[in-house]
């Protein structure tokens, strides 16, 4: 309100005023007019300290990031090939199965016979199945 002059000076000097003061000491101070010296805070050496661990940390980030990609990756093609291989696998053993095709009068066709163990269905006349190994 009206002319009010704040002054900002550290906590410390701040508790040696008021201790000089209570001690009924004369405190003389001057007051200038400057600007906040950050080089006082903030010395080269820290800097440079934090900006090398910066560095340093967004390296092992990025090299972290690479190597689970690589990894990721090698794990996907691998997983194609098993998946392959076996899928070519199934192909080769079925294609090794009996074929028949059910004639009409077979047994397949009665109606107390089974159903087909894979689609659950009845067998019909002219359906081609394959003989599974457990009959």
């Amino acid at each position: 309100t009206g002319e009010v002059v704040a002054i900002m000076i550290p906590e410390p000097k701040g508790r040696e005023v008021v201790s000089l003061l209570e001690r009924n000491v004369t405190v003389t101070m001057t007051i200038t007019i400057g600007t906040r010296n950050l080089q006082k805070y903030v010395s080269r050496t820290s800097v440079v300290f934090v900006s090398i661990s910066f560095i340093v940390l967004m390296i092992i980030s990025l090299a972290w990031l690479v190597f689970y990609y690589i990894q990721r990756f090698r794990y996907a093609n691998a997983r194609d090939r098993n998946q392959r291989r076996l899928g070519d696998a199934a192909k080769k053993a079925i294609s090794k199965l009996q074929v028949r095709t059910i004639r009409k009068g077979d047994q397949e066709t009665e109606a107390d016979f089974d159903n087909c163990a894979v689609c659950i269905e009845g067998y019909k006349a002219n359906d081609v199945v394959r003989i599974l190994p457990c009959r």
